[in-house]
């Protein structure tokens, strides 16, 4: 896989203006009439134009400032934006980008409730964690599959604590494939011999043309590195390498979810995972989704308005999850918006935004669907579960 994939930009996020704190001067007292031999009103007028040059120069700067942001009308306020703390949320991709806009909607909402810049970056979960390790501006970890005890000890390594942890709803994964495949569905146990390189045909699963199958995935995606670990039960041996896949699998890396569904509609007897959330984005008469049955039971179409997840292979199901991140290098103030944005993801209002995006609100857990947590984060004999310690 390529940790480094590109990555569409983020747009920078307007932030809201605090109200001035600074209090009106009070009046000066009326003076005496003055003879017109004084002069004092020729050095009131010196001072006014010292005064209009000095602002003339500040707003020529500042237009300065807004041709660079392109947005001259927000000027002041993003000069002022420099000053707020910044609060960088780094990660999955499912999560904070590839066409869903809930990230943005998040962080524009936070934004107007507390002074901060929240800058997202959607990088995919596996290198979200490679750069906090590097020491890159990572306050929230965003993740689409648990953090492995080996990423948790490469933070701890760093010298990066967690100091929140906690699943903020929950992704369905479907498999597409071309539009002309007419495989009816996929058992999960053919499944993972598929994903494993043991069945490498369509005709191999009973109900398949004779058709070499082609795997497209995402290289550094916590999506790839789900489906692998929980439906083809493989875990890669070494993170730090640049093998991803099983071996001896016919698997073909793509960057992003737009560039495999376009790969995998123009490659017959292709086949691809994806985010349901992310495939309700797409034009609909182009989805060749494939049901996965763990029996003989009547096939899910994912995609429907009333899906019932307990219905659903829950090896397909996964909690997204959010991480608050400290360090010594990080700020006290970025550290205190990072706690308080992840309770307000974990709101009602929060909640409805991530709904209104088709996932899965945290409120109602799917039978058979683990929630994995790092050390410090197990469920307490009580039944309840710590978001954050209390270190701050």
């Amino acid at each position: 896989m390529d940790r480094s994939s590109p990555q569409p930009p983020q747009k920078p996020q307007r932030p809201t203006t605090p109200p001035s704190t600074q209090r009106r001067a009070a009046s000066p007292p009326q003076s005496a009439p003055r003879s017109a031999s004084t002069t004092k009103p020729e050095r009131r007028f010196r001072l006014s134009t010292g005064f209009l040059v000095f602002i003339g120069s500040l707003l020529g700067s500042l237009i300065g400032v807004a041709a660079d942001f392109g947005q001259a009308a927000d000027t002041f306020e993003r000069v002022q934006s420099l000053f707020y703390p910044e609060l960088c949320i780094v990660g999955s991709n499912t999560i904070l980008g590839d066409g869903i806009m809930m990230a943005t909607d998040w962080g524009a909402e936070f934004q107007e409730r507390q002074d901060v810049r929240v800058t997202v970056r959607g990088v995919g979960s596996v290198r979200g964690v490679e750069q906090a390790v590097n020491g890159d501006c990572v306050h929230i970890l965003a993740m689409s599959e648990p953090m492995t005890e080996r990423q948790y000890q490469l933070l701890r390594d760093a010298g990066i604590t967690l100091e929140c942890a906690a699943e903020i709803g929950y992704d369905v994964i479907a498999f597409v494939s071309d539009i002309q495949n007419r495989t009816s569905a996929i058992l999960e146990r053919n499944l993972s011999s598929i994903l494993m390189g043991r069945i490498k045909n369509w005709a191999q699963i009973g109900n398949g043309a004779p058709q070499a199958i082609r795997i497209f995935a995402r290289p550094g995606s916590g999506t790839t590195e789900y489906v692998l670990l929980n439906a083809a039960q493989y875990s890669d041996p070494d993170i730090t390498d640049n093998e991803y896949f099983p071996p001896d699998s016919n698997y073909e890396s793509c960057s992003s979810n737009t560039e495999c569904l376009d790969q995998t509609l123009a490659t017959p007897g292709s086949l691809y995972w994806v985010s349901t959330a992310w495939m309700r984005t797409q034009p609909e008469r182009y989805l060749r989704v494939i049901p996965i049955l763990r029996g003989d039971e009547a096939a899910i179409n994912p995609l429907g308005d009333n899906v019932n997840l307990d219905e659903y292979p829950n090896s397909l199901i996964r909690p997204l999850y959010l991480y608050v991140l400290s360090s010594a290098g990080l700020d006290d103030r970025s550290e205190q918006a990072a706690r308080d944005f992840l309770q307000y993801v974990r709101s009602v209002h929060g909640q409805e935004v991530l709904e209104s995006y088709h996932f899965y609100t945290f409120f109602d857990q799917p039978n058979d669907v683990d929630v994995i947590m790092p050390p410090g984060f197990e469920r307490l004999p009580d039944g309840s579960r710590p978001v954050c310690l209390n270190h701050v």
